[in-house]
This record gives structure tokens, C-alpha cells and sequence, in this order.
């Protein structure tokens, strides 16, 4: 019984169904154009800051500030994540362009 009255209810709302789902996969995908330019930024940013960050953990350590280990934790901490986060930008630009293109 409930089912016959809700059934024109959905025929009555098509019009705008199909505009908010339109809208709804709009915004994801500029969504996710967004997200994939953040994290290649934050990768590339990580690249070009390794340098200077491993010569600033390499000063802290001679300084005593620092152990070896903490030094070595930081510096693999930059040389992992960069190239993940700029990879990981890429694979989503290319995955929000092929469900744009599709």
C-alpha cells in the first residue's frame, strides 16, 4: 500500500532528480580536481624543501639537538612521502579526467 503512494511521489520529482544528480557529480568532480591539485603541490613542495630540510636536520644533529635516529626518521619521512603525495595527485587528476571524459 505504501508503495503505490510513494510511486507517483518519485515520477513527480524526476525533473529535479536528475539535475541534482548532474549538480552532485559536478561538484565531486571539481572536487576531486581540487584534491588532485593539492596533493601534487604538496609533494612538489616537499621535493623542492628535502634538500634544505636534510641539511637542516644534519645541523641539528651536529649540534646535539638531535639524534641520529630522529634525524634519519625525519629525512626518510620527506624522501617517502613526496614522491607518494605527488604520484597519489596524479593518479586522482587522471581518474576525475577519465570519469569527466566517460
Amino acid at each position: 500500500m505504501i508503495a503505490l503512494a510513494v510511486q507517483p511521489m518519485f515520477h513527480a520529482l524526476a525533473p529535479v532528480r536528475v539535475p541534482l544528480a548532474q549538480m552532485a557529480t559536478h561538484v565531486f568532480d571539481q572536487a576531486g580536481i581540487c584534491a588532485a591539485i593539492m596533493l601534487t603541490i604538496t609533494g612538489m613542495g616537499l621535493h623542492w624543501h628535502l634538500p634544505r630540510h636534510r641539511m637542516s636536520m644534519e645541523e641539528r644533529m651536529k649540534d646535539g639537538k638531535m639524534t641520529e635516529d630522529e634525524a634519519r626518521r625525519q629525512i626518510a619521512f620527506y624522501a617517502w612521502c613526496a614522491p607518494i603525495a605527488t604520484i597519489l595527485g596524479v593518479i586522482v587528476l587522471f581518474a576525475v579526467l577519465f570519469d569527466i571524459t566517460s
